[in-house]
């Protein structure tokens, strides 16, 4: 089993129980083709490949990225993931740990939440970013037989603040 294989074995049995559990899509698997986009993701930016990442988003597409920036469009997006991969991103490992989520909203659309692990980088101000793990919402639409995504927004996970998460057993809060 080469790595995308297991790549996309975990992120389809991964996802939460109940969340994604026969979601289908006129006749899609849901749960699989998220699973699947996750895959081509992290391939694409393990490949520094642009073009196959490019590939994976709608022509409106909206994304908002780990620092706040809003780019709107295919040609937006496109070119400020060029330009910060070229000077932080290139070479820096992106690991799917989890499809924690999948809701499907009307009219062949769905909201996926991804937790991702991040290899260290340096900022464009020349700051070292350690390694560090990162949830992305995406919103997924089918266009033409493919599930792309219209709308991204990555966050970082603050490890010490997830330690007060009011609604987890460890958050310290009610438990």
């Amino acid at each position: 089993m080469d790595r995308r294989q297991a790549l996309w074995g975990l992120a389809a049995a991964s996802v939460t129980v109940g969340t994604a559990q026969g979601i289908k899509m006129t006749g899609f698997d849901l749960k699989n083709d998220v699973a699947r986009l996750a895959v081509d993701y992290a391939d694409a930016w393990n490949a520094s490949d642009m073009g196959a990442m490019t590939a994976l988003y709608t022509d409106d597409v909206h994304w908002v990225n780990i620092v706040g920036m809003h780019w709107r469009g295919k040609a937006e997006v496109d070119k400020a993931h060029r330009i910060f991969f070229d000077i932080m991103f290139k070479g820096v490992p992106l690991a799917l740990e989890d499809v924690e989520s999948i809701v499907e909203l009307p009219g062949e659309a769905a909201v996926a939440v991804i937790r991702w692990s991040v290899g260290a980088f340096t900022n464009p101000a020349g700051e070292s970013v350690p390694p560090s793990r990162d949830r992305m919402t995406l919103v997924l639409v089918r266009e033409g037989g493919k599930l792309l995504i219209k709308h991204g927004a990555n966050i970082q996970i603050n490890e010490l603040a997830q330690k007060s998460d009011p609604v987890t057993p460890s958050g310290g809060y009610g438990s």
